[in-house]
């Protein structure tokens, strides 16, 4: 049966980890509400990750109720999307390879619908928009820059935002992306005068050390295993 709710606080590796709980789970999925400063997937990096912790959560439920030995034994857990390491919200995993194939094919035609709330500093200069434009990654790969023209080495990228209201002197959007780009939120926001409340990367004044206030509040898409559309969502942290 689909489980709905509940916390996942397996790992003591970061005090933020009990704030990660279930907002779905099913044999083929298993969908959370990813804290700011947990990085999507596991990699080489040292801090911790949502897939690592999601994997000990997944695994210890296997070994309470699971009867099949090869699943206890080879626990197959892979995040289908990712969320920067300092925004916050909807992440997705799948439980069996063929469901993150199917998973990955929606993205991929993009099917999928994401929808992000952001705080940002200052008001944009119309209540609502589309920006389009063209970025790239800095020689670190660490950072987007928006190119005023296609370049060889440049991705479209592009999105929808509107104004929902203000948040004291500053201003909470709902974004719509497009297109999945490397930080196209992020930059996006900043070349317009709109950094990201935290985003000290783009122009942003400090908040909180590794987090932002960009949350990833809802995703549609289709089930791999029913085809029946399922729409995950989740409010921002209290603090924001």
């Amino acid at each position: 049966m689909p489980q709905i709710g509940g916390n996942v606080c397996v790992s003591r590796t970061a005090a933020y980890l009990c704030r990660m709980n279930i907002l779905f789970e099913d044999y083929y999925l298993l969908a959370i509400n990813k804290p700011a400063g947990l990085s999507s997937e596991s990699g080489r990096e040292r801090h911790p990750s949502a897939e690592r912790e999601a994997l000990f959560y997944f695994t210890a439920q296997l070994q309470q109720k699971s009867s099949s030995e090869r699943l206890k034994a080879t626990p197959y857990l892979r995040v289908a999307h990712r969320l920067d390491r300092a925004a916050s919200g909807v992440l997705l995993f799948a439980k069996t390879k063929n469901a993150l194939t199917q998973l990955m094919e929606q993205f991929e035609n993009k099917t999928v619908e994401k929808i992000y709330w952001a705080i940002v500093e200052n008001k944009p200069a119309v209540e609502a928009g589309r920006l389009s434009n063209w970025l790239k990654r800095d020689e670190a790969g660490r950072k987007a820059i928006i190119q005023e023209k296609q370049t060889r080495d440049s991705q479209h990228c592009e999105l929808e935002y509107k104004i929902l209201n203000a948040k004291g002197k500053h201003w909470l959007l709902e974004i719509k992306p497009l297109t999945g780009r490397f930080h196209q939120i992020r930059v996006q926001l900043a070349h317009i005068g709109c950094p990201i409340v935290g985003d000290t990367l783009y122009g942003g004044h400090p908040w909180k050390e590794h987090e932002i206030k960009l949350h990833a509040h809802s995703l549609r898409f289709k089930h791999p295993k029913t085809g029946e559309w399922m729409t995950l969502e989740v409010a921002p942290p209290e603090d924001w």
